[in-house]
């Protein structure tokens, strides 16, 4: 419990956390395991805690040269992130943000695609049956699991509609059984490995009704393993490197409110208006998994609607929870090549086509100096089955070309990409909070004053 003094708020650290040196650097490890990098002053300020802000300022000002606005920022991005807690009392949230002279809401289809997902069905579709908004109908497509998911759906959760294929049609393939039996004038797609908190469906359904031109809403995910920081609200192509999750290790301090257009929806957690999906057609099965998500947000924008974020919807992702590396690997290789074959035109396609060919012939020489050889196949695989496939691929590029919106340009798309990468240091792939990111980043996201807080 937070001490608790007449002369202001104060402030201790969480019991979650705990901070470990490794080599002069300095992490806070959450319970989980999962760390986030922190500097000397983060140290410094964790280290005197308990108290309120004027006493651990007054402390640790003879040991660094901090400002009183920095230690407030530090603070305030401690206690976003959960690390530290304080006495302060927050409203208590209504159950459900309905008015009580709303009108029952549309039917929504939630469609989680299944595939030997019996160590998270159970939080997964346990959260969706404690959902706020009620009216929904739940269907699981299940990728031919061979452990035992179809027999904990059919056992737990038996008004959930499963579909048990005989084949595994990967995710892209999965995510269109769905659509195709779903009755829901809105559909939200859902990994197996997530929760979500109880009012997320129905803040993605009053986003997706404000404006009939929403094709898709992405809410915001954040890590199950480290709470306090987002894992993404959408994702992002860049002509270098792989898609990303936009905002990935950032955490919320409120700076989503302002966020109004995003390029692309990740689908492993999106609300999709049937109307767009009737108009932008369904999946393409091509992708099997991954940029699945990329190109049908592609296509979206293309043909005249909107992808939107909401980041008041929170969804728990276990993080490559559910794909081996290499096979993942192979896929994310091959499908960044087709999208960009097509999707993408002229100057803008040819500068992709050449960094991700540079790219990739780069990383395959360095696998096989390391004799990494497996690994290194997955290039070999990748390829061969992008020009085996480069005639669908062709033929999709046409049929689309000639329905996109001749306004709209694929670089409009890539223009609204976040232009902050919050993973700072070169090859760290983990959250940080200093002093570096602090003034870089959070500074010009603070919405309101710190203070305020406190």
């Amino acid at each position: 419990m937070v001490n608790k003094t007449r002369e202001g708020v104060c402030f201790e650290k969480s019991d979650d956390f705990r901070l470990i040196t490794e080599e002069k650097t300095h992490f806070f490890v959450y319970r989980s395991g999962k760390r986030v990098l922190t500097d000397k002053w983060g140290k410094a300020i964790w280290e005197s805690l308990p108290g309120r802000k004027s006493e651990i300022f007054e402390k640790i000002k003879s040991q660094a040269d901090l400002s009183e606005r920095l230690v407030d920022e530090y603070f305030y991005i401690f206690l976003c992130a959960g690390i530290i807690l304080s006495d302060i009392k927050e409203e208590p949230e209504q159950k459900s943000i309905k008015d009580s002279s709303e009108k029952e809401g549309d039917l929504i289809s939630v469609i989680v695609v299944t595939y030997n997902g019996e160590d998270y069905v159970k939080r997964c579709f346990g959260s969706i049956n404690e959902q706020t908004y009620k009216d929904l109908e739940v269907i699981a497509v299940d990728n031919a699991s061979k452990d035992d998911t179809v027999k904990l759906l059919k056992k737990y959760f038996p008004d959930v509609q499963v579909l048990a294929q005989k084949k595994n049609r990967h995710y892209a393939g999965g995510i269109n059984r769905g659509i195709n039996e779903a009755k829901g004038k809105y559909v939200f797609l859902l990994n197996q490995d997530t929760d979500i908190e109880p009012d997320c469906i129905e803040h993605l359904y009053r986003k997706v009704v404000s404006d009939r031109r929403i094709g898709a809403v992405s809410p915001m995910l954040k890590f199950s393993q480290l709470p306090g920081f987002i894992n993404g609200i959408g994702n992002q192509i860049n002509n270098h490197g792989w898609g990303t999750d936009s905002f990935i290790y950032c955490v919320d301090i409120g700076q989503f409110e302002a966020l109004k257009e995003i390029p692309s929806a990740c689908f492993g957690a999106v609300m999709l208006s049937r109307e767009a999906i009737e108009e932008v057609g369904l999946v393409d099965e091509g992708y099997k998994s991954f940029y699945e998500d990329a190109d049908w947000s592609f296509r979206c924008w293309l043909r005249g609607w909107k992808v939107v974020p909401e980041a008041k919807a929170v969804v728990y992702h276990d993080f490559g929870g559910s794909y081996l590396w290499n096979r993942k690997l192979a896929y994310v290789i091959r499908n960044r090549l087709r999208l960009v074959l097509k999707i993408f035109q002229g100057r803008v396609m040819l500068g992709f086509l050449k960094n991700y060919i540079r790219e990739d012939l780069r990383n395959y020489f360095s696998l096989m100096r390391k004799k990494q050889f497996r690994t290194a196949c997955c290039f070999i695989r990748a390829y061969f089955l992008l020009i085996l496939n480069f005639p669908a691929i062709l033929l999709k590029r046409l049929a689309f070309m000639r329905v996109k919106m001749k306004n709209m340009r694929e670089r409009d798309v890539i223009g609204k990409n976040p232009s902050f990468y919050c993973c700072l240091q070169a090859g760290l792939e983990m959250p940080q909070i200093d002093v570096a990111t602090i003034r870089r980043y959070y500074r010009w996201e603070m919405v309101k004053p710190v203070n305020s807080k406190w």
